[in-house]
């Protein structure tokens, strides 16, 4: 038995079906060899279309949406609290980014129903595009239910949705963190909210959420049962001083969300003598994030002299893995009303 010859003909013998299938053009299938793939002109991807989510009926649908579904939904599964939602009134109609650590599918949703209807109805959700904009379905529906807008993060061409919509009266909420936690702490916040802030001249303000990770970690479709305790809780807007570079603001954005946690579970006075809150550019830039870190379901610390001698923060140095998810799991303790001069 023959093979089969360079142009063409009957099957030669020993022709095996995997040199057939090698050679077969299956569906797009490049024409170009191997060989020559790297002298080809890069195509530029098409970027996900989600303009229409953000025009009139999508916006009342998904309006409707979330106040109607989601909001009771997330209050029948969950025992929400939201505190610092006053600050968005000082801000008028000016766009923010709003950043916030993320440790749960459970993050989004929490946001944009703690944000006031008038804020909420001008808000995308940055969302990665290799997730949740892989499949037609899961981009559509994402982009209707939450406003998402796709970004890259493995190092494709960087959509310029985000600084578009800023510059149109939009608000976005970034995930510095770039993709869920693993264990609940807070990870290595990246540059691309502070250079989109800075691009774009607008405010940030910082957010952290407690309980969400324990409430649903990764691996989870549905919150656990019991109606775990979570909480949203906004900061101060930060705007970048005079002379700061991207990386010391990305700095200061990350310590702000780990205050915020601090202060979630003292008081406020007590999250500004933490140590935990002591560096401004902790667990900032391109480097590993050598600062303190957000559980969102970490237990209560009192700043050190304070009150008793204190546990080590969830994902500190050192601190082994299966420590930081079991301080994550520890969901938030109840709330009651705070003051200022608590100790």
């Amino acid at each position: 038995m023959s093979r089969t010859g360079a142009f063409g003909g009957p099957p030669r013998p020993g022709v095996s079906v995997r040199e057939l299938a090698n050679g077969f053009r299956w569906g797009g299938r490049s024409l170009v060899p191997g060989s020559a793939q790297g002298h080809r002109r890069p195509v530029s991807a098409r970027e996900f279309p989600t303009a229409w989510a953000r025009g009139g009926p999508a916006r009342a649908a998904r309006t409707v949406f979330l106040e109607a579904a989601m909001n009771p939904l997330l209050h029948a599964a969950l025992t929400p609290t939201v505190a610092g939602a006053e600050v968005f009134g000082s801000l008028g109609d000016d766009p923010v980014i709003i950043v916030s650590n993320h440790s749960s599918h459970l993050d989004a949703p929490m946001l944009l129903c703690a944000l006031p209807r008038a804020v909420r109805e001008r808000t995308a959700v940055t969302a990665a595009a290799d997730y949740f904009f892989d499949s037609t379905w899961r981009g559509l529906s994402s982009a209707l239910a939450f406003g998402t807008v796709p970004i890259e993060r493995r190092g494709g061409a960087p959509s310029s949705t985000p600084l578009e919509l800023l510059r149109g009266g939009w608000n976005l909420v970034v995930f510095p963190e770039g993709t869920r936690s693993a264990d609940g702490s807070r990870g290595r916040f990246r540059l691309g909210a502070g250079y989109l802030a800075m691009t774009a001249g607008v405010a940030v303000v910082p957010a952290a959420l407690r309980g969400a990770y324990a409430a649903m970690p990764r691996g989870r479709a549905w919150p656990v049962p019991g109606r775990p305790r979570v909480s949203v809780r906004f900061g101060r807007p930060l705007r970048p001083g005079d002379g700061e570079d991207v990386r010391a603001f990305t700095g200061r954005l990350a310590a702000e969300v780990t205050r915020l946690g601090v202060e979630d579970t003292t008081s406020w006075w007590a999250s500004l003598r933490s140590p935990d809150t002591a560096s401004p550019a902790a667990g900032a830039g391109a480097g590993g994030d050598t600062g303190p870190s957000v559980s969102s379901g970490a237990s209560a610390r009192p700043a050190a002299g304070t009150g008793p001698a204190r546990r080590a923060p969830a994902g500190a140095p050192g601190m082994a893995r299966w420590r930081r998810i079991w301080e994550a799991t520890e969901p938030p303790a109840a709330a009651r009303p705070r003051s200022p001069w608590d100790r």
